[in-house]
Order: C-alpha cells, then sequence, then structure tokens
C-alpha cells in the first residue's frame, strides 16, 4: 500500500515535500482554540494533515482535520477537503463544543442546587 502525500492546495507532494511539510507542525496548525467554562477546559485544534484521511463523496483527498482535547479525551469530530472549510468547520466545532459546555455546567449546578 501506498502513501500519497499532498501539499495545502491538494497537489500531490514529493516524499520530501511531505517530510518537510510533516515536521513543520506550526505551520500546519491552522486554528486552535482553548475554551474554559467553570473548571473544564477543552482545546479544538484543526490541523492540515498531509496525508489523506479518508476520501471524501466527491473524490477530493481529506487534508484537515479538526480535533477536540481535554484531559481525558482525543476525538476527531471533523475533516476537510480544503483550507476554507477547514476554517468553517473548526468555527462550527468551538461553538459547538462551547454551548454544549455551557449546557453541561448549567445542567451540573442545577443538580447540585437539587441535591
Amino acid at each position: 500500500m501506498s502513501v500519497d502525500w499532498y501539499r495545502e492546495d491538494g497537489r500531490p507532494a514529493t516524499s520530501d515535500e511531505a517530510q518537510r511539510l510533516l515536521l513543520d507542525v506550526r505551520a500546519r496548525l491552522l486554528a486552535q482554540d482553548v475554551i474554559r467554562v467553570g473548571t473544564v477546559v477543552v482545546v479544538v485544534s484543526t490541523w492540515f494533515t498531509v496525508i489523506d484521511q479518508g476520501f471524501a463523496a466527491n473524490g477530493r483527498p481529506l487534508l484537515w482535520q479538526t480535533i477536540v482535547s481535554d484531559l481525558a479525551l482525543h476525538a476527531d469530530i471533523g475533516r476537510y477537503t480544503s483550507r476554507e472549510r477547514a476554517v468553517r468547520g473548526h468555527a462550527e466545532a468551538v461553538s459547538m463544543i462551547t454551548d454544549r459546555l455551557h449546557r453541561l455546567v448549567a445542567r451540573t449546578v442545577a443538580d447540585q442546587v437539587r441535591a
């Protein structure tokens, strides 16, 4: 099985280009947000992967990935075919996670008040 490497624009990369891209971690980080709600801290990061993460319905490689992490969890919540879609997907993930954390904290506080 061969590995296909890509540049950010979706064009194939040589193995030397891929190695440089993979080693430049800072350049591959598209966006990162730290969300703090109460004592809960979650990090949402979106990365350029260099390697196709699976084929999209339109046949384009999935080269961008959004990951949510906390002390106990590391979850892939989005994969994208373009930088533009990854920017939108990251913003949507931050909004969704922030909203869910606020609701979870509010529910926990309400449960504590009732107890």
